[in-house]
């Protein structure tokens, strides 16, 4: 397995190609899924957790590539691969992949939408790409119209929660087989789906993550008894604490600083039966951190650290960029308005990007990241990478499967735990 980059010059002509060989771990999954597959043909369940820093997007395009063509006891294993993906960013990413892999296009074909999905199926196109929305339409497609032909599913980023629009969009598609609960995450609700059917005998799924929930390894997971009991497990894994040890991510640990913040309260009323200390705490909390004073105090701090310790020191020869990471949208514009009015009367040549999802109400306003930033959405990628541009300001985006090399420093504005820290931590 080997992966041809072909690069082209300004003025249309190929440059030479360039092989880029696997790391021992991509090259180990791809050959023990083909070989597990290739005994026991179609409809068993894999779970794959490999972290960040493991070069997912290359491991789902080999494991594609190869699934095509696989044979069981003289017959195609699988008619169809369909890769599902759930984020804009990871599902351009992983397209963009596995059609520099192909050697004829044709076999590529990329379902934005479900008449798209439709007509591939039905038309037996070898690999096709989707977003997880789809996956309600491709279990009732796999399961009754096309009972014939057999498929192997793979699912990208299986843990990943979304937020804004796309989330609802998102949940009301992935809500249609049972009751959605109001803080279900996109790993839930597939789960749920899966759970509420039988396993379908034409399909297989592959299902990469880097932090599996419980509910995600009994899903997907290989059952493995113990004790009396009956544990599930990954069929491969590749951890966090490799990565870092082969230089492949940093250790965000390392450097992690905590800024604390203070504040008094007085009580003016003593004795209140009805006063509820965690709740009054919590809502006193969001009122002061979300506070306009305190948003330019932190933008400030931000500012003049990125400024004083990064791009004085020539980090990333100079180049490198910063993440601000807030605690829902109006706190992402509030940051957006206080940087770039603090960078102006600092009379610093840098300006920042706000990411958000859909449309939101700003000072009496109708925003978007696109009104903000001057330029179109799928842009943002792209226009980091240039100046003026070096704080990008997020709200539940780019804060997983996002790999952009001159990211240097992340300033997190929100409470982190669990899997949601490891996920925007290691990014």
């Amino acid at each position: 397995m080997r992966r041809w980059l072909k690069r082209r010059t300004t003025g249309g002509r190929r440059k030479a190609s360039k092989q880029v060989f696997p790391r021992f771990h991509q090259l180990d999954v791809v050959r023990k899924l083909l070989s597990d597959a290739k005994e026991w043909g179609a409809g068993k369940r894999y779970l794959i957790q490999h972290s960040a820093g493991s070069g997912k997007s290359n491991s789902i395009a080999w494991l594609a590539h190869q699934l095509i063509g696989l044979e069981t006891s003289g017959k195609t294993t699988f008619d169809s691969v369909i890769v599902v993906t759930d984020r804009r960013v990871l599902d351009k990413q992983i397209r963009d992949t596995i059609k520099q892999f192909a050697q004829v296009t044709s076999v590529v074909g990329h379902a934005g939408k479900s008449g798209d999905l439709r007509a591939f199926l039905k038309a037996g196109k070898k690999i096709i790409i989707t977003t997880v929305q789809k996956f309600p339409f491709i279990l009732d497609e796999v399961g009754d119209e096309h009972r014939g032909r057999t498929f192997a599913i793979i699912i990208d980023e299986a843990h990943s929660s979304q937020s804004g629009r796309t989330s609802a969009k998102m949940n009301i598609a992935l809500a249609a087989n049972g009751a959605e609960e109001e803080d279900e995450s996109v790993e839930d609700a597939i789960n749920r789906l899966m759970e509420a059917r039988k396993v379908l005998p034409n399909a297989s799924y592959f299902a990469f993550t880097a932090t599996p929930k419980n509910k995600t390894l009994e899903v997907f997971g290989a059952p493995a008894p113990e004790g009396g009991k009956v544990k599930h497990v990954n069929f491969h894994s590749y951890t966090m604490k490799q990565a870092i040890q082969e230089g492949f991510i940093l250790d965000v640990l390392k450097y992690y600083t905590p800024v604390e913040s203070y504040y008094r309260l007085m009580k003016t009323v003593e004795d209140d039966p009805t006063f509820d200390t965690k709740r009054a705490q919590k809502k006193l909390r969001r009122y002061v951190e979300s506070h306009e004073h305190a948003i330019r105090q932190k933008a400030e701090m931000m500012v003049d650290h990125f400024l004083g310790k990064v791009i004085a020191h020539r980090k990333i020869g100079g180049a490198a960029r910063s993440m601000v990471v807030t605690n829902g949208i109006h706190r992402a514009i509030q940051y957006f308005h206080a940087f770039q009015a603090y960078l102006k009367e600092s009379k610093s040549p840098y300006q920042a990007i706000v990411a958000f999802s859909g449309e939101h109400e700003y000072g009496g306003h109708k925003v978007t990241e696109a009104s903000l930033n001057g330029f179109p959405s799928n842009k943002i990628e792209e226009q980091i990478q240039h100046d003026p541009y070096r704080f990008l300001i997020v709200a539940d985006k780019f804060q997983t499967g996002y790999d952009e090399p001159l990211l240097h420093t992340m300033y997190v504005d929100k409470t982190l735990s669990g899997i949601k820290a490891v996920q925007t931590l290691s990014g």
